[in-house]
């Protein structure tokens, strides 16, 4: 596999509700994975969605002002048909995870949603890292599951750089 991580993509990203500029994304993006900075604010919680080549992500500290936030309170103004959630935890882990709806939960993966949830999956670790987050961060413990129940992977990955190595439909 090659050692360098691919493009994701995404040439619009809208973060906590903003049209903004790479400069932008960059600056918050790396601040994500400082570990002073992670434990300073407990860890962060994120949405994402991606329709075409545009990346609705929000992100709030674990908590404000005292009082914990929850995903439903990150509102994304740009849904595809895959929500990605997760924690960004101060032990340089990561969670991603989806809630499945009904039927995907009791058939499994319609054809060509697989697709879609892996395209999801491997075009956000890869704006993440290109953006300054740490690509040595892990995958935590209910990714690496989630993405074994759901055979997304041929092999399960266990960094953010491992999944964002993974090959997309969308590389040339």
């Amino acid at each position: 596999m090659n050692d360098t991580i691919p493009p994701s993509g995404i040439t619009k990203v809208i973060l906590n509700d903003k049209v903004t500029t790479p400069a932008y994304q960059k600056s918050v993006i790396s601040t994500l994975s400082n570990r002073k900075i992670l434990i300073r604010k407990n860890g962060y919680i994120f949405s994402s969605s991606i329709r075409e080549d545009c990346l609705c992500l929000g992100i709030l500290p674990y908590f404000i002002e005292g009082e914990r936030t929850h995903h439903y309170d990150i509102d994304l103004s740009v849904k595809g048909k895959c929500i990605l959630f997760g924690f960004i935890n101060s032990n340089e882990t990561i969670a991603i995870l989806f809630k499945p709806d009904k039927e995907t939960y009791n058939n499994g993966f319609l054809p060509g949603i697989a697709d879609v949830f892996r395209d999801n999956y491997i075009r956000l670790a890869r704006f993440l890292i290109n953006y300054g987050f740490a690509e040595n961060f892990e995958l935590d413990l209910a990714t690496r599951n989630i993405m074994e129940e759901s055979k997304l992977f041929t092999e399960t990955p266990l960094t953010v750089r491992e999944l964002a190595l993974q090959p997309a439909p969308f590389d040339i």
